[in-house]
């Protein structure tokens, strides 16, 4: 019994090795525009991505726009990759994760421009490279701008705005984090953001 316990247990670490070279080459022929490559990992890992995508986003159509995102940036970015750093499913787990925050953050922050009470177009992202020198000095002064701001609101109001944001949670789901009632919530969202846009229209 042993020892077909340990011949089944050799034969699935050699598998899983197997499955990993297989999906390093699929990445290196990706880097050199293998659309085929592509669709061999694509195949292979879609349904996990897709799970992973509809456990942050909570909407199968959001789920499904983004599983093609995520594919479309690893054929793009894949000279990111290096196997000697990660896998090749780790590498589209984080490029999969990045996508859905990035979309559940857009969501919060549209929602919260439909309520009125916005930060206008002051964004709290990187610097994207190939923006001209003006560009980046400009949206880096806005960031720095809302940084201030956002110092010089009470605690309690910045911060359900952080996690709004950073973390992209619903004012629901940062009730239940934080144990602090929906209505509390609400209330600390709107104040905490009239201040900001008072404090960014003073800066102005």
């Amino acid at each position: 019994m042993y020892t077909l316990l340990l011949v089944f247990l050799i034969a699935f670490a050699i598998g899983l090795a197997y499955s990993r070279a297989q999906e390093v080459e699929w990445m290196r022929r990706i880097q050199e525009g293998d659309e085929e490559a592509l669709r061999n990992l694509y195949r292979t890992y879609k349904s996990l991505i897709f799970g992973l995508l509809l456990s942050i986003l909570n909407d199968r159509q959001e789920a499904e726009d983004c599983l093609q995102e995520v594919f479309t940036q690893v054929w793009e970015n894949a000279d990111r990759f290096n196997p000697e750093r990660g896998k090749p499913y780790s590498f589209i787990v984080t490029i999969a994760r990045n996508k859905a925050i990035d979309r559940t953050r857009s969501k919060v922050y549209k929602n919260l421009q439909r309520q009125d009470y916005t930060i206008n177009d002051f964004a709290m992202v990187p610097i994207d490279t190939e923006n001209s020198p003006f560009e980046e000095a400009t949206r880096t002064d806005r960031a720095n701008r809302l940084r201030r701001a956002l110092s010089e609101i009470p605690e309690k109001e910045r911060r359900v705005i952080r996690i709004a944001y950073f973390e992209g949670l619903s004012q629901s789901e940062i009730a239940e984090r934080t144990g602090i009632p929906l209505g509390t919530v609400k209330y600390r969202t709107r104040q905490g953001m009239m201040k900001l846009r008072a404090l960014l229209t003073m800066d102005n």
